[in-house]
């Protein structure tokens, strides 16, 4: 009796069919060209912004770039999670060993071709994002390295407008590119699409394996099929099926590794950033309470003893707002607690034979300190 071929169901077949279109999804130059057109109008936007031009009209172009961005982000999507087959299960006849033969060939090669096709078709969206994020890091990267030298180089309004010699905006346009490489590295876009390609390929050579000592083992067994003779055959299906599903497995561990490690860098970046944040704000509340440590003034009257008995020497204390205190000192000495920090200036004024005398000298009061000062009528 004659075998019948042995090939995969409809479905099966439309989904290797998928697969192979699937491997040809890399970014095209379109994209890319969509890509570019999209920063371009975004940074359009900033220099149009800076010099006031356009009037309404110019804050259409940033929502036109985040537009593009997000419809081809929604284009490039990945689909839904590989879910098993749940319709059609294998099912052994004893009557019809070829037909049970082929029906379980048709489901790995199906199942198999599924999820090569999901790992093809979900790297487009990790690509789309790895290429976008590096692209324009590198983009941020170069302009910042060049500003510098062109604000220096080249001497134009523009230029001197812009103050592009100015490392500050190099310095921003470094960060701003190593932080889209942090989230690149904290995502695993760049890593994600690698992995996803490394996955399909190996599911592939896995399949073409497959596929050739199937039809080695076709040939031992003969003809006609019987339960017997079919034995290595469902074997070898059996494994080859146990064989993807490894595969599957081992990508998603690798995924739950790197996502691990990258969440433990990220919690240990952000405590180390916190624990440096609290020691600066420490230290810029002790040197805030330090600047606001009030001072003491100490003043020597030297001539205390000339002036009239009848009447008191007067203190003015003025600080730097114009405000002035006025007291009495008795005896050769004057002394002034809790004195904020600052400029002041401090006048004494007394009765001396009956003519008024005077004497005045500015003071710079240090947070904690005691000032020392002579006045002479």
């Amino acid at each position: 009796m004659a075998t019948a071929p042995i090939d995969p169901s409809p479905k099966s077949a439309g989904q290797v069919k998928a697969y192979g279109d699937g491997r040809q999804t890399s970014p095209t130059p379109l994209v890319q060209i969509w890509i570019v057109l999209s920063i371009l109008l975004v940074l359009l936007w900033l220099v149009g912004w800076h010099y006031q031009q356009g009037d309404g009209w110019i804050h259409l172009l940033p929502v036109v770039g985040i537009a593009i961005l997000v419809a081809l982000a929604v284009k490039v999507r990945p689909g839904k999670d590989i879910q098993p087959e749940r319709a059609v299960i294998p099912k052994w006849n004893a009557d019809k060993p070829d037909e049970s033969l082929a029906e379980i060939h048709a489901y790995v090669i199906g199942e198999a071709a599924k999820s090569i096709d999901w790992y093809w078709r979900s790297k487009r969206s990790k690509a789309f994002l790895s290429q976008l994020i590096r692209f324009s890091a590198w983009g941020l990267a170069a302009v910042g390295g060049l500003l510098p030298v062109i604000g220096t180089l080249f001497q134009s309004p523009l230029v001197n407008s812009l103050h592009a010699d100015n490392g500050l905006w190099a310095s921003l346009l470094l960060g701003i590119a190593a932080a889209l490489l942090g989230l690149d590295k904290a995502f695993g876009y760049s890593s994600g699409w690698a992995r996803y390609v490394l996955t399909a390929t190996n599911l592939h050579k896995t399949l073409e394996e497959f596929r050739l000592e199937w039809a080695e083992l076709m040939a031992k067994a003969g003809t006609p099929l019987t339960s017997a003779n079919v034995q290595p055959l469902i074997e070898r299906a059996t494994k080859f099926r146990g064989d993807v599903e490894a595969l599957v497995l081992q990508e998603t561990k690798d995924w739950v590794t790197e996502f691990q490690n990258s969440m433990a860098q990220m919690e240990k970046d952000v405590a180390a950033q916190l624990a440096s944040l609290k020691t600066q704000v420490d230290k810029t509340i002790q040197a805030r309470q330090s600047a606001e440590q009030p001072g003491a003034i100490q003043l020597q009257i030297q001539n205390a003893s000339k002036a009239d008995p009848s009447t008191p020497i007067d203190v003015f204390l003025t600080d730097a707002k114009g405000v002035t205190t006025q007291e009495k000192a008795t005896g050769t000495s004057w002394s002034k607690l809790n004195v904020l920090p600052g400029q002041y200036k401090i006048k004494i004024q007394a009765t001396v034979k009956g003519q008024s005398a005077e004497d005045q000298k500015a003071v710079l009061i240090e947070p904690g300190k005691v000032n020392d000062l002579q006045l002479t009528l």
